[in-house]
């Protein structure tokens, strides 16, 4: 589904006894200096200072897009993508493909598709289907009116910023493009450009080392889990505790109750302990139905620090950032990495869980003193930074040109990006 300035317009519930902004975008000094020459500036778009760039962040739940300067995306669209299933009739007059608000009350038995594993996009024909989405019915603009920033997991391979520009510039016409880490993008959103930044979405959790602005080679971390794993655990616990769920149809109820109700314990412990009344909160159904969600609030935020919970023999992430400290003091990082710990991504966003995952880091790390910072507005710090980023005068050199990539090829977005 598209949304403007909402995540969703799916219906979901009411959360009960329990609580669940605009904002300026302050500039990072990223070490980009304009050394443009004559020859370089013949390579870059006329007027490119002109046109309006757009940010475009594709993650596993969400696209974020918006245009550069703005504090916080304009859109989120949903990542999946809706094809008709084998058994649907052949005379069926439906579209082939759904995207965003088309997949709402679509009759038509649908397989849907995520085109990213792991964070990492394994199907461009998908992609294509929500670019063009992106384009046509949610921004409703002229594609080769508009410069591109795309945002580059960690761990994917450079083919992958390959395929963007040949996407974007072949299938779409824009006039420049430029696409980088993921992780450059949320430090970036912190106004630094040093750090370690544990970010954690949907689908999958990195522990990326920064400095000065370069992404340390061989130290970034990641593990195969994140917030769809928490909704999933809380779909294993309220079921445990009585609840009837269909996961394919509540999902995203699921979500929202563990947006609205759910914590991360500072010691989980004592949590126990507690009388069932003080956890207690109701939450109602679309349906009207009420249901009481009591240890659970805070028991599904345990896995994210013990994954065996779920099955998984990956370390937590306290447990994946100081092992990543560790390999960052023999590369002689570590200080300035463990004074700079930057909370981002949606999974982060649960109510006490940078308390808690500051608690867990200093007792992994006793003698590093780790600083870990959360800013409000991280679920979106990819899409932040790169609105950010596109908007530095300094930065305007570094975009590739259609003409640039006519003449160059690849060579232009490895030797740019």
């Amino acid at each position: 589904m598209a949304t403007r300035d909402s995540l969703s317009s799916i219906p979901t519930g009411k959360a009960h006894g329990d609580t669940g902004e605009a904002g300026t975008l302050s500039a990072p000094d990223t070490g980009i200096r304009d050394t443009s020459s004559a020859n370089q500036l013949k390579m870059k778009p006329k007027n490119v200072h002109k046109i309006k760039a757009l940010i475009v962040d594709l993650g596993s739940q969400y696209c974020k897009c918006g245009y550069a300067g703005e504090p916080r995306p304009t859109y989120f669209i949903s990542s999946t993508v809706g094809k008709p299933c084998e058994a649907a009739d052949v005379g069926d007059a439906h579209k082939e493909i759904y995207v965003g608000h088309e997949l709402l009350n679509i009759e038509a038995p649908l397989k849907l598709v995520n085109p990213l594993k792991h964070g990492i996009v394994v199907d461009w024909d998908c992609v294509q289907n929500i670019w063009e989405y992106i384009f046509h019915k949610a921004m409703k603009i002229l594609p080769e009116e508009h410069a591109v920033l795309v945002s580059d997991p960690p761990l994917s391979p450079s083919s992958n910023r390959e395929k963007y520009a040949e996407l974007l510039f072949e299938t779409f016409g824009i006039p420049a493009m430029h696409v980088t880490s993921q992780s450059l993008l949320s430090i970036y959103s912190y106004g630094k450009t040093t750090g370690l930044v544990v970010e954690s979405g949907h689908s999958v959790s990195h522990v990326v080392p920064i400095s000065e602005g370069n992404v340390l080679p061989g130290l970034t971390g990641r593990v195969d889990y994140a917030g769809s794993d928490l909704t999933n655990y809380l779909l294993q616990l309220l079921i445990k505790a009585g609840h009837s769920f269909t996961k394919d149809d509540h999902l995203h109820i699921l979500d929202h109750i563990k947006k609205m109700c759910c914590y991360s314990a500072f010691q989980p412990e004592e949590e126990l302990g507690l009388d069932l009344e003080e956890l207690r909160v109701d939450y109602e159904l679309p349906d009207g139905k009420v249901i009481t969600i009591g240890h659970e609030r805070f028991q599904c935020a345990e896995m994210l620090f013990k994954p065996t919970l779920v099955g998984s023999s990956q370390p937590g992430l306290p447990a994946l950032t100081a092992t990543c400290l560790s390999h960052c003091q023999e590369a002689g990082f570590k200080e300035e990495m463990a004074a700079n710990v930057l909370l981002c991504g949606g999974c982060t966003m649960l109510e006490g869980f940078p308390e808690r995952f500051q608690r867990e880091l200093s007792l992994l790390c006793p003698r590093d003193s780790p600083a870990v910072a959360a800013a409000s507005e991280r679920k979106t710090s990819v899409w932040t930074g790169g609105s950010i980023l596109a908007s530095l005068q300094a930065f305007q050199q570094l975009w590739v040109s259609k003409e640039e990539f006519e003449e160059k090829g690849s060579t232009a977005i490895h030797t740019k990006c």
